[in-house]
């Protein structure tokens, strides 16, 4: 006897062995077509976490800053030495998360703007952005930017 699958559940055709999601049908829109994709990204976005924290710019800009020194001060050897941004990707993140246990929480009030140097965890948001700024850093003593 054939089961028929709930409509709450996925179901993924495959064709030649491969999973094939047909992107036509509109509660599929938001799954991407890459099973690893699907596995660990989360289509769903938080927008109550916050992003221009002061862990990511003070993180952020020192990567950068440091990345495009660093690569750049190498860059004339005879065999340069790279360092690349996954270095500061895999470097931010206990930074991040020591910055969020040990910075203060207090608010400051600059005229009617309230913000505060630890408004909670470490997120994902604020490690992208300082892969993108370690990211546009790395690039600058190769001439690749």
């Amino acid at each position: 006897m054939a089961s028929t699958p709930l409509e709450t559940e996925l179901v993924v055709p495959k064709h030649a062995g491969k999973e094939v999601i047909d992107i036509d049908d509109e509660e599929d829109d938001e799954l991407s077509p890459i099973e690893q994709v699907r596995l660990t990204v989360s289509n769903d976005d938080d927008p109550s976490l916050p992003v221009w924290t002061f862990r990511m710019w003070s993180i952020g800009l020192l990567s950068c800053v440091l990345l495009s020194f660093v690569n750049t001060f190498f860059s004339y050897r005879t065999e340069p030495l790279v360092i690349s941004m996954i270095t500061i990707q895999v470097a931010s993140l206990p930074i991040g998360k020591f910055m969020a246990r040990t910075l203060p929480t207090r608010k400051f009030r600059i005229g009617s703007k309230e913000f505060s140097l630890n408004p909670g965890e470490f997120n994902i948001k604020e490690h992208v952005l300082i892969s993108i700024f370690a990211n546009t850093g790395a690039g600058f003593g190769q001439g690749r930017s």
